[in-house]
């Protein structure tokens, strides 16, 4: 059985002048697979390349994705998605906080 979610590297590059880092990566993730609730320590701008899933994200409507379309997650902000009932492949690219773990899982504990 394959494993719920892939995440290949691509390109990671730091952005000048700052403490921030850009990483490109390839994800691939199975079908109805959902990480859980999760933030990033930075911005978020994903391409979905194949399959479709849903970005559900607190205090935003639910928006559906498909193949060909794009989205952004703003630093910070509490989300999650889940993928359909096929396979999907995402270009994500992250700007984020250098040394940082690229998402960290949110509970209402750490909320604060």
């Amino acid at each position: 059985m394959p494993e719920p979610i892939t995440r290949t590297i691509l390109e990671r590059f730091d952005v000048p002048d700052g403490n921030y880092e850009t990483v490109m990566m390839l994800v691939e993730m199975q079908p109805t697979f959902n990480p859980g609730l999760h933030t990033h320590p930075g911005f978020d701008a994903a391409y979905m390349l194949e399959g479709s899933l849903t970005v559900i994200e607190h205090g935003q409507p639910d928006k559906e994705i498909r193949s060909g379309q794009a989205w952004r997650i703003p630093p910070g902000s509490v989300h999650q998605v889940q993928v359909g009932h096929e396979p999907a492949k995402v270009l994500a690219v992250y700007v984020v906080e250098r040394g940082k773990p690229l998402a960290s899982p949110w509970t209402p504990a750490n909320s604060n």
